[in-house]
């Protein structure tokens, strides 16, 4: 026969609201708000303990630099290239003036100082030239103009720079050109590198454009001269810059030129006096493989003019 039983209202609500202050007495069946006796529920059964597990030695942990020490170090890099960089624009045109290097630092460009117009200190006993984390001493070795080098030394002053030396030489030797360049400053990594000190680089296209607009003024020099025109690179006095590091592109055949990372060819029509002539430009590597650009005599760009400054 089945169970009969009764509740109490008052008892029932007592144990419901003991049911909401105990939520984890779910074995217990609600019905229309009076609970049901239930059987006790026989003893869990025991279980082992769990066995130790030996704790193992904690994985080495490898520091790597944060990304904004290593844009910082990136951005030291450029600016001793583009100190480097600039200090060669001033001994060259120097050079072009008195046939020799100079060591005396106050007749070069003074450097690009920081964004908020500091610069390192400098030795009061030595010559230095003053950039924003770096100083620069320039030596000159030989005497003949084709046999005669200069040097700069770059020194790392405070923060992630101290302790950063670079150096370079550039000039000639026994009547050849000499180019000695850190293998650590590339020229293509600090192409839109964030607020290098330093003159900005310009577009790696400019390298051609440049050097275009340098043949097509020697062409016209060369012209007034001879009345006429040449294909001859180094007739017309043209010789563009290697790399930073010495180095030029190469060539397929010698009716080509080669820069650092475009080769020229002049292309000649007509008859003397009567001429006309046609420049050429060729990306050989880097951001500008395989991009041309030509130049005629009447200053017709080909793509259109890319505006790169003088």
């Amino acid at each position: 026969m089945m169970d009969v039983w009764k509740c109490d209202p008052e008892e029932s609500r007592v144990r419901s609201l003991s049911f909401r202050v105990f939520p984890l007495v779910s074995a217990l069946a609600v019905l229309g708000g009076c609970e049901r006796p239930e059987k006790p529920l026989p003893p869990a059964p025991s279980r082992p303990a769990p066995a130790p597990v030996k704790a193992s030695a904690p994985a080495p942990v490898t520091s790597l630099p944060s990304s904004t020490e290593s844009e910082l170090r990136e951005r030291l890099r450029c600016e001793a290239l583009l100190g480097f960089r600039e200090l060669m624009v001033a001994q060259h045109a120097y050079f072009g003036e008195k046939d020799a290097w100079t060591a005396d630092v106050s007749r070069l460009t003074p450097l690009a100082p920081c964004a908020d117009g500091s610069r390192v200190p400098t030795p009061p006993d030595e010559a230095w030239l003053a950039g924003c984390h770096f100083r620069y001493a320039v030596s000159v070795a030989g005497s003949t103009p084709n046999d005669t080098t200069y040097s700069v030394r770059a020194v790392g002053v405070g923060g992630l720079a101290e302790g950063l030396t670079y150096a370079m030489t550039d000039g000639n030797a026994d009547g050849q050109p000499v180019r000695v360049w850190p293998p650590s400053l590339v020229l293509e990594e600090c192409h839109g590198v964030r607020r290098p000190e330093g003159t900005p680089l310009p577009a790696p296209l400019c390298e051609g454009a440049f050097n275009l607009k340098s043949l097509f003024t020697a062409q016209k020099a060369y012209f007034q001269e001879k009345d006429r025109y040449s294909e001859s690179a180094p007739q017309v006095g043209f010789l563009p810059e290697p790399c930073l590091d010495g180095s030029r592109a190469p060539v397929p055949d010698a009716t080509w030129t080669a820069g650092c990372h475009f080769i020229y060819r002049a292309e000649v029509s007509g008859t003397a006096p009567e001429q006309t002539f046609r420049l050429t430009a060729r990306g050989m590597s880097g951001a500008v493989v395989e991009q041309k650009l030509t130049l005629d005599s009447q200053y017709t760009w080909s793509p259109a003019d890319p505006g790169c400054a003088p």
